[in-house]
């Protein structure tokens, strides 16, 4: 079951699995969980089909993080699967690694050439980096204060995290009554969802340097999806009968109202 503070209005798994259990669910089982869960734009069956069908991706959150890639800098991705995005970091002469628990997409990446940690307590304290990014991680995360306070170690002076996560206020939940979706969403990989007050209510007591921006992946051809067949997909169904426009201005809106999918976080060493 899902709660909600009621001073920090985080909301938050209880009971969650054991420590133990959690290793071994990120270790063997997570490729299959999700595959179960992506409608039909994404691959989890192996690590080649899952980077050639998050491509777009790349696209998506370039512009998020453009203004902070600098060719030859250190860069460090936690969480990054079957390495898409550190391919997009690497051919623009980033130097970068990355720390992924699954053994799997683990092994994938160090055949492709990459240095690869199964958790952020094996790097090195006097390994520093001027970005650190993930996507979608810090979700999953059972002591978020203490994994900000070790990633911002890890960071060299003037250095910054960028990451993305969903954000509760998606308009399925928020805005919407559909079962099946509510039975989607919450899920029992994620130790907490997060809100833009909640994530203040985090980053203000820690005295961060931060800023939040809201962003929304799935379109309305996605929300109807859910709506009549109650599942996952539909992505871009119904772009050619509604036109540009209103795919547009419906995405646009749900982001001015904070009535979106995610939340990017920054946060300046």
């Amino acid at each position: 079951k899902f709660w909600e503070c009621r001073v920090c209005k985080a909301i938050y798994l209880y009971p969650t699995l054991t420590p133990e259990e959690e290793k071994i669910f990120y270790l063997d089982e997570f490729e299959s969980y999700m595959e179960s869960r992506v409608g039909d734009h994404r691959d989890w069956s192996n690590a080649d089909r899952h980077k050639v069908t998050n491509q777009d991706q790349i696209i998506r959150r370039m512009p998020f993080l453009e203004d902070f890639l600098v060719p030859k800098m250190d860069l460090l991705e936690i969480g990054c699967s079957s390495g898409f995005m550190l391919d997009a970091f690497r051919e623009r002469e980033i130097n970068c690694c990355g720390v992924e628990p699954s053994g799997l997409f683990g092994k994938y990446l160090e055949d492709s050439g990459y240095e690869v940690f199964s958790d952020l307590s094996e790097i090195k304290k006097e390994k520093k980096f001027d970005l650190i990014v993930h996507f979608f991680v810090f979700e999953h995360i059972r002591d978020p204060r203490d994994f900000l306070k070790s990633s911002m170690s890890l960071l060299k002076d003037g250095g910054a995290i960028v990451c993305e996560m969903p954000c509760a206020n998606d308009p399925l939940t928020s805005l919407y009554d559909i079962e099946a979706f509510e039975k989607f969403y919450w899920s029992i990989a994620h130790h907490f969802y997060y809100t833009p007050g909640s994530l203040s209510y985090l980053l203000d007591d820690l005295g961060y340097k931060y800023e939040l921006v809201p962003e929304q992946r799935y379109d309305i051809s996605n929300h109807i999806v859910w709506m009549t067949e109650g599942r996952p997909g539909g992505q871009d169904r119904f772009t050619e009968q509604f036109g540009d426009s209103l795919v547009k201005s419906y995405k646009q809106r749900l982001i001015e109202t904070w009535n979106c999918d995610t939340i990017f976080l920054y946060i300046w060493k």
